[in-house]
């Protein structure tokens, strides 16, 4: 079940272990190995049950039960991927039902308690992680987005390494009711490692930036038709600048009136003072109140700088636990024949899986499995930290409007308390009514300057913002650019591969198809969901099933031999007998698959069904479990 791989970059999908129960009891229990893995048996054994439930397990929206499997409550596997082994479970309910996730192998996850597993939608949420970017992660497939924002899951994926029986031969995709060209040109391109999911991406941004550009233009327009005022009053600089001057006018007529009231009658002073010291109370509290903004803006900012350094910290870490990940791979991969210390020979018996020097055991991917879970709690954070900087961003901006508004009112306040208790009543009227008329001139000048200085940071604020969607614009037009470039190169390179392939399948046919024996091309049209053998459809039935097991084959191969495919290197195939297929033809493919795969250098799995097993593979290399029928079916339920 345990299998050491050396850490790479290559995607791919491998299941370990299949555990089905019904009632919590065990009905099918079964540890799958690399390579080819064959479920033979009689028609109507389960085989094609079995199919279903690691096409469930790994992501498959399925609930199309038979009776038999329809009575089971629970699927419990071990997968393989480049960044370790992962743990799953899932219950048999409704086809969007969660999958549960143990980061590590499945002697452990069964032991853990309910902590130790950590539940995953099917389908991806604004607010969690999805079992699909948690398992893309882990393979190293990149996560990509369809037309009309449809995801592209796991479901979406298997489409093309799942050949079942119920899906006519004609049709590549696995069948569905709800399905779109789209969706599957998607899938398509993102299998042959062609940029096209990116190019769509960085068109949807395209269009959301010059959408937002046209508005902050519209905006911009506005504001610098309302801001009226002289050039010398032309920013937030300048028109600063000539309110402090007011303000300090303010100042020295308010000192020169209050050097006047000393010479009120007493009487008049007391209760003029009880008035003023009430009204003095008032603008305390309104003062107290903007400080007390201030402060909390000003800690805002602070966590704002914070959680920015956090967010560079967390950067930092990702990369930490990468360097540390392959530096575990190459600091395992040194191989020592003599002693470091003493220079005496090593003793080089031991599996691959101890230490060369101590004899310990290495269980390099359960150290993978760890990896790939702080990595995945690091992104996870990374997220987070986004969306709280997003919050306080927002809550930074609504205090400031409010300490601009309370601002504002406290200076009309002000200016209102200055004019009613800066003089009196007397002989010293005419003194102070020419200062307490200038006063209030001023007032209205600070006031529309205000306006203005309102008005000139929102032009700064957006002219900013406006430069900034324009330079972002431009970068999105060149890589757009240089991305339609390399799609136009690699999606004819890629499907010409899995063309040479699957015709020179073809052409190791029986005589049964004469398109087949001069098979020179296989055109794959993944929006049509069609295959044409050099430019032929629709051949005989069982060549049907024979043409598109080929070329979900083919897809396999071709992905097996470039790197650039993101295609899981693994592919279930449950119909290679379908529709009247003869023995002789289905232990041909067989033997076709097997040695196709004998020469493949990378890590990678095969799975199939057959009611005409091969005999000459008839080996515990390649079968998994009995030989089934229908006394002895694949699930031994409960009576």
């Amino acid at each position: 079940m345990e299998t050491l791989l050396t850490l790479s970059s290559t995607s791919f999908l491998k299941l370990n272990y299949l555990r089905v129960t019904q009632a919590n009891h065990p009905v099918y229990d079964q540890e799958f190995h690399d390579g080819v893995n064959i479920i033979r048996g009689q028609n109507g054994s389960g085989k094609s049950t079995i199919a279903d439930f690691i096409f469930f397990i790994l992501g498959g929206e399925f609930d199309n039960w038979k009776d038999a499997a329809g009575s089971c409550n629970e699927v419990l596997a071990e997968v393989q991927t480049p960044r370790g082994r992962l743990s799953l479970r899932r219950e048999i309910d409704g086809n969007q039902e969660p999958v549960l996730i143990y980061f590590g192998p499945i002697s452990e996850a069964i032991e853990s308690s309910a902590e130790g597993w950590k539940s995953f939608p099917i389908r991806r949420q604004t607010n969690q992680e999805s079992f699909s970017q948690v398992m893309f992660r882990s393979m190293y497939i990149p996560e990509a987005k369809s037309e009309g924002a449809a995801n592209v899951t796991m479901h979406q994926l298997l489409r093309l390494c799942y050949s079942d029986q119920r899906t006519p031969a004609q049709r590549l995709f696995r069948l569905e009711q709800f399905d779109t060209h789209s969706i599957r040109g998607a899938v398509g391109d993102l299998i042959c490692g062609v940029n096209e999911l990116e190019l769509y991406e960085i068109e949807l941004e395209l269009r959301e930036q010059e959408k937002e550009l046209a508005e902050t233009q519209a905006e911009l327009h506005v504001l610098q038709k309302t801001l009226r005022i002289d050039e010398s009053l032309a920013t937030p600089s300048r028109i600063g600048t000539e309110v402090q001057k007011l303000k300090d006018e303010t100042i020295a007529l308010h000192d020169e009136i209050d050097r006047v009231e000393e010479l009120v009658e007493p009487a008049e002073v007391n209760a003029y003072l009880e008035e003023r010291k009430i009204a003095q109370a008032k603008l305390v509290d309104e003062r107290n109140l903007i400080t007390t903004l201030e402060s909390s803006e000003k800690n805002l900012q602070f966590e704002l700088t914070e959680i920015e350094e956090f967010l560079g910290f967390l950067g930092e870490s990702i990369e930490k636990v990468h360097f540390a990940e392959a530096t575990f791979e190459t600091i395992g991969s040194i191989e020592f024949t003599h002693c470091p210390a003493c220079g005496a020979e090593l003793d080089v018996s031991k599996s691959e899986s101890h230490c060369i020097l101590c004899k310990s055991p290495i269980d390099v991917d359960e150290a993978k499995s760890r990896y790939n879970m702080i990595r995945l709690d690091l992104e996870i954070q990374t997220r987070e930290s986004r969306q709280l900087i997003k919050q306080k961003q927002s809550e930074r901006r609504e205090m400031l409007k409010q300490l601009s508004k309370l601002r504002r009112d406290h200076e009309k306040k002000l200016s209102a308390f200055n004019l009613r208790f800066a003089g009196s009543n007397g002989p010293r009227d005419a003194f102070l009514a020419t200062r307490i008329n200038r006063l209030g001139h001023i007032e209205a000048q600070i006031e529309v300057l205000l306006k203005s200085l309102d008005l000139a940071k929102q032009i700064v604020e957006l002219e900013e913002a406006k430069n900034a969607k324009e330079k972002r614009i431009g970068s999105l037009r060149e890589k757009e650019n240089n991305l339609r470039r390399l799609s136009e190169i690699r999606r004819p390179l890629a499907l010409s591969q899995v063309s040479d392939l699957v015709s020179s399948i073809l052409r190791s046919d029986l005589k049964r198809q004469d398109e087949f024996g001069d098979a020179g091309s296989v055109e794959i049209d993944f929006r049509r969901d069609s295959m044409s053998v050099d430019g032929q459809f629709n051949f005989a039935e069982s060549s049907n099933v024979f043409l598109k097991n080929a070329t979900v084959f083919g897809l396999f191969l071709a992905a097996a031999k470039d790197e650039k495919f993101f295609h899981p290197r693994f592919v279930l195939i449950d119909n290679i007998e379908d529709k009247g297929m003869e023995e002789a033809r289905s232990h041909l493919f067989q033997e076709i698959l097997v040695d196709r795969v004998a020469e493949l250098e990378v890590p990678f799995q095969v799975i199939f069904t057959t009611s005409m097993m091969n005999p000459i593979l008839e080996s515990d290399k390649y079968t998994i479990g009995p030989q089934y029928t229908n006394l002895n079916r694949t699930l031994n339920l409960k009576d």
